[in-house]
């Protein structure tokens, strides 16, 4: 099956979430540490985040937003706590920003390193939602990104694209690049805090804004996507790989949602809408 003509569809298949929540709050949220998106980001989704109707715009402009990629400026609410459950050793190429972004594991490390031989931390390794990662319908795994925010706290709007200019080679995770490379991203929702996931396609089709909040499904985080604010403790991972055959079973055709075949998509220029 191709994916790569395919934002979203539910998976059928789901787990214990209250066992799932009890075992992340215990054995994955102590080695998180705070992330945001960028000033630039935020600055850029404001009247977008209006459209959607996701945020009071005055909670909106109260969010911690990052300057670069190391400095943050601190606002009222923070955003999200995120850790990565798998690790990649660097090699003599990577440069050092590379090898700090993969120590730091965000979706930055994922997109510059895909098709390298990522593990599973080994403090990690015996979890019961790591077993259940184990079993999904993937051959191989590129991240297992966890993120969760608190009550009252709510992620701007934005995309899992970054590239680092200076790489010396080819973005080729722009215009959807993950997918297209063969790869898909699985959700498992463990707890929704109360909201759903936000996310639209680009272009034309960017101020309408889908609802995403089955327990588990395939999306695609190079789309824009945000989250309304919580009123209890979300806790989401995204797993990142190459899938195998049986995925196509998990997937009812009914329930698929498609990329317009007349949607172009965004350019250096309008990246974000506003």
């Amino acid at each position: 099956m191709n994916y790569s003509n395919v934002a979203y569809a539910p998976l059928a298949i789901d787990f214990d979430h209250r066992l799932f929540s009890l075992e992340y709050d215990k054995l994955i949220y102590p080695y998180t540490h705070p992330i945001t998106n960028s000033k630039y980001t935020w600055e850029n989704t404001r009247k977008l985040n209006q459209a959607w109707n996701m945020v009071d715009p005055d909670i909106y402009d109260k969010c911690s937003v990052g300057i670069d990629y190391k400095n943050v400026e601190h606002k009222e609410l923070p955003q999200w706590q995120m850790i990565q459950l798998m690790c990649l050793e660097p090699n003599e190429s990577d440069s050092d920003m590379i090898k700090e972004q993969i120590q730091f594991g965000g979706t930055f490390a994922r997109n510059m390193t895909l098709h390298r031989d990522w593990k599973i931390k080994p403090e990690f390794e015996k979890l019961k939602i790591v077993e259940f990662i184990k079993k999904l319908p993937l051959k191989k795994m590129s991240s297992i990104h966890c993120v969760s925010l608190e009550p009252g706290m709510f992620a701007s709007i934005h995309r899992d694209d970054r590239w680092f200019a200076g790489a010396g080679k080819p973005n080729t995770v722009a215009k959807n690049g993950v997918i297209e490379q063969g790869f898909v991203i699985i959700t498992l929702n463990i707890s929704d805090g109360g909201v759903p996931l936000y996310w639209s396609f680009d272009g034309k089709y960017a101020e309408h804004a889908y609802h995403a909040n089955d327990p588990v499904y395939i999306t695609s985080d190079y789309f824009l996507h945000g989250v309304p604010v919580c009123t209890s403790r979300r806790r989401q991972i995204r797993v990142t790989g190459i899938p195998t055959d049986d995925l196509a079973g998990l997937i009812a055709e009914y329930s698929k949602i498609l990329i317009p075949q007349d949607m172009e998509y965004a350019t250096k220029e309008n990246w974000y809408p506003g």
